[in-house]
Order: C-alpha cells, then sequence, then structure tokens
C-alpha cells in the first residue's frame, strides 16, 4: 500500500507543527495562531492514511480519507481495562480521529480569521466484532457528507467504517462542530435533558459503595467513576434499576495532557466510557462476577447513540454520570441503558441504549 500521510506527519497535526502535515499555508498555526489539533499519544490511534478523495484545503462534501491503525497486542489500554477486548472509548476514538484528520485536510481552519476549536456533537453506531489484542490493522473509511456554516460556526457530518483482514468491524455516523473560544465558554449543556429524580421510596433503598478496584474492573489509570453515589436495584422509570456515579476532576489526569495540546478538555469517548463503568457496577451487584469475568460492552450489532453539549475542563471540580435501566436479561446478564454526564451541575453528555453483557469467562 502506498502512505499518504505517514505518523510522523499526523503527529505534526496532533502536537507538533501543522505546516509539517498538511502545507505551506497552515504555516500561521505553526506558530502565530491556535488549530484545532488531533490527540496526542497515548491517546494517538492513527498511524497512516493510505487514500484520500479530494483536493487539499477544499472543505466540500464528498471528500473522504482511509486511515490505519495498527493494533499493538501489548498496548496499554488491554492491561488497564483488564479485559481481552479493546475498551469501547478507544474504539471509538479510532473511529473518530480520522474524521478530524479528514477535517485538517479539507482545510476547515483556513475558512475564518477566528481560531476554532473542534469537538465531536454525536452520532450513532454499531459495533459487528470484537476487537481483541491480535486483531491487526484496524482500517477506517471516512466520508464527509455534509458541511454548513452559522453564526461563525462549522458542522461537518461524517460516515464511517471500519473493517480488518476479516470485515466490517464498526459502522455509523458522526457530527463535528468548530467553535470558537467565546462560544464553547457559554454552552449550557443539553437544554431539554429529562433526568430521573428518585422518589423517597427509592431513596430509602439506595446503597452506595466506592468503586471496584479490583479485575474485571479497570485500574486506576482507565477508572473513569470513582464512587456510586446511588443504586437503587428497582427503582427508575422501569422498576429495573437506577445508579448514579461520579469522580472528582483532576487537573493532571494524562487524558488532559493528551487532548489536545493547548486545549485540554476530558475526552466525550471517556465520559461515554464511564457510562459503561457505571453499568459495570450494576452488573457486579446484580450478578456477583467474579474476577476473570470478560465484558461485552455495546452489545454486536445493537444500535447506540451519544449526544455532547458541553465539555469538562480541568478547571471542573466533579463529573457525576448516571444510568436508568430499560432492559435487564438474567439469562444471558445483558443490561441496557439510557442516561446523562453532568458536570458541576451542567447536563453536557446523552448516551441513549448503550448496553453492557457478559460474555464468557476468560481462560
Amino acid at each position: 500500500k502506498r502512505v499518504l500521510y505517514d505518523q510522523e506527519s499526523i503527529l505534526a497535526f496532533a502536537i507538533g507543527k501543522p505546516s509539517e502535515a498538511f502545507g505551506d499555508r497552515y504555516l500561521p498555526f505553526d506558530e502565530d495562531r491556535a488549530i484545532a489539533r488531533l490527540p496526542g499519544p497515548p491517546f494517538a490511534f492513527m498511524d497512516r492514511v493510505v487514500d484520500t478523495v479530494g483536493a487539499p484545503w477544499d472543505l466540500e462534501a464528498g471528500a473522504a480519507a482511509t486511515a490505519e491503525y495498527d493494533v499493538p497486542p501489548d498496548e496499554w489500554y488491554f492491561e488497564s481495562n483488564r479485559q481481552p477486548d479493546m475498551p469501547f472509548a478507544v474504539l471509538l476514538e479510532i473511529a473518530l480521529q480520522p474524521c478530524g484528520w479528514l477535517a485538517g485536510y479539507c482545510g476547515s481552519a483556513l475558512t475564518s480569521e477566528t481560531d476554532l476549536r473542534f469537538r465531536n456533537l454525536g452520532g450513532r453506531a454499531v459495533q459487528k466484532r470484537a476487537v481483541r489484542a491480535d486483531t491487526g490493522t484496524l482500517t477506517t473509511e471516512v466520508r464527509l457528507t455534509d458541511v454548513s456554516h452559522s453564526g461563525g460556526m462549522i458542522i461537518e457530518r461524517f460516515d464511517i467504517r471500519m473493517t480488518d483482514e476479516q470485515g466490517v468491524v464498526f459502522e455509523g455516523d458522526t457530527y463535528f462542530g468548530f467553535f470558537s473560544a467565546e462560544s464553547l465558554a457559554d454552552q449550557i449543556g443539553i437544554r431539554e435533558a429529562k433526568k430521573y429524580e428518585p422518589d423517597e421510596a427509592e431513596l430509602a433503598q439506595a446503597v452506595n459503595f466506592d468503586y471496584p478496584s479490583e479485575a474485571p474492573h479497570p485500574d486506576e489509570r482507565f477508572r473513569m467513576v470513582a464512587d456510586i453515589d446511588m443504586l437503587i436495584r428497582d427503582g427508575g422509570p422501569h422498576g429495573l434499576g437506577f445508579i448514579r456515579g461520579s469522580i472528582p476532576v483532576d487537573s493532571e489526569a494524562w487524558f488532559f495532557k493528551a487532548h489536545f495540546m493547548n486545549d485540554p478538555v476530558w475526552p466525550g469517548s471517556l465520559g461515554c466510557e464511564s457510562f459503561l463503568q457505571l453499568l459495570k457496577a450494576f452488573a457486579t451487584d446484580r450478578w456477583q462476577v467474579d474476577s476473570d469475568v470478560a465484558w461485552r460492552t455495546n452489545g454486536l450489532e445493537r444500535e447506540y447513540n451519544w449526544t455532547y453539549r458541553g465539555q469538562v475542563l480541568p478547571t471542573d471540580a466533579r463529573v457525576e454520570v448516571e444510568a436508568v435501566i430499560s432492559e435487564v436479561d438474567d439469562e444471558a446478564r445483558r443490561v441496557v441503558a439510557s442516561g446523562y454526564l453532568t458536570v458541576d451541575g451542567r447536563t453536557i453528555y446523552h448516551m441513549a441504549d448503550f448496553s453492557l453483557e457478559i460474555e464468557r469467562k476468560t481462560i
């Protein structure tokens, strides 16, 4: 295969000089202006770009890129997640990061005299197969399907298709926005959020505990929930359960340094991961799982979606995530839920139809 843009070029866009990634029209962003970046190590999941459709610096629907990522068998996230499957947050980043690269290739930052920041706003997806340490190379094709400009913002929509040597692994669609720093500061979250409020009877039966620190739960580096503040086993609008957890914001956390250069923000994918970790705590309480359990997060062929309308910054204090259980299958040991993530009172993420099941015991 030909390599059009190698890892050195991709990292130049993430943590180096953007002109070394996309050419001399990006020279102002090397020193004088700020530009929306890709995540840097250890949260960078693109090794090369092997194909493009459309001319550089031409922001038009129909542009496309094909990126590859070689899954390292001993990569840190397998160890930290204590699971044979790739964590959902990493899989989602492998799908989304080529969208950010394509936005840079198309010259999105060149369309405005104001420095803009790049944020994922939502998407929907289906996973076809698990990704494991021996998967090999993941190939992600992304296509820009729509571009709109409004009030100094740019909204870009993408189709995504990820494959390995056996076929399709993940497919879906997503949309991103380019925003000024001022417009991001004015975000108030999800206006229509309808968070569930337990009644007095439910509160009377609620339990709380520290988030489990041992396997099969993630280690400290990948743990996105610190405390289970409320678990109501038969609560919620469906009578199947309600759970709420939280974690203090650590301004020195590794992911702020990686995501993004000069624009530190908690990755939305790790917000989704916190929601799935909440479901792991619910499943552990319900089924008393063993240390060698293997989780299947967002079951195969099950569509799910996410919405982001805000950001978690290093200056924030506490993240709270909660899940309303909508389906429980005790025989399959599967749970499905929807819910919200809130930071310092602002509800900013919605996760819908996320699922977790116990696939098998590890050997």
